[in-house]
């Protein structure tokens, strides 16, 4: 396989070094992700019950506890206190009063969208110093990787 900096390089030494320089990028954007999580009033746990609940949209205390691996009394307790922090709100289900609906508030959803935001304001300074040419390697390979993930998913469904 022929690459613009080691033509030599085979196929698989080459994905062996986009998943080192990956792995290297993922090390910068965790630690700058870090930073804004601890500046978080929220436990480890807290955070990912609002995370799981902001992106489903709805939740149920089952899903909930399922998807993170706890008891339905662990998750009880976590949302009992980002609702008292008005990050999250129950909602009686219409159809039958015995489930229970957990929504993100507009708070909650801030919470979630801050942190996205940063992490999205972090890489756009990292891009600021490279070349044209250097952004536009970058834009086609996200590009051909973001179809990529398209095109498995749709094979999955």
């Amino acid at each position: 396989m022929v690459n613009i900096f080691n033509r030599d390089m085979s196929r698989q030494q080459l994905l062996l070094e986009i998943i080192f320089l990956q792995q290297k990028f993922d090390q910068v954007m965790v630690q700058h992700r870090f930073q804004n999580w601890m500046e978080m009033d929220l436990t480890t746990l807290q955070f990912k019950c609002l995370f799981f609940i902001v992106q489903t949209g709805i939740a149920t205390s089952s899903k909930l506890s399922q998807a993170l691996g706890v008891t339905p009394a662990d998750v009880t307790g976590v949302i009992d206190r980002l609702i008292i922090q008005g990050s999250v709100q129950r909602q009686e289900n219409p159809d039958d009063r015995r489930i229970i609906f957990l929504q993100a508030t507009e708070k909650g959803k801030k919470i979630i969208e801050t942190l996205c935001r940063n992490t999205g304001e972090h890489f756009s300074r990292m891009l600021e110093g490279l070349s044209e040419e250097e952004l536009d390697h970058i834009y086609l390979g996200f590009s051909a990787i973001v179809r990529t993930i398209h095109k498995r998913r749709q094979i999955l469904q």
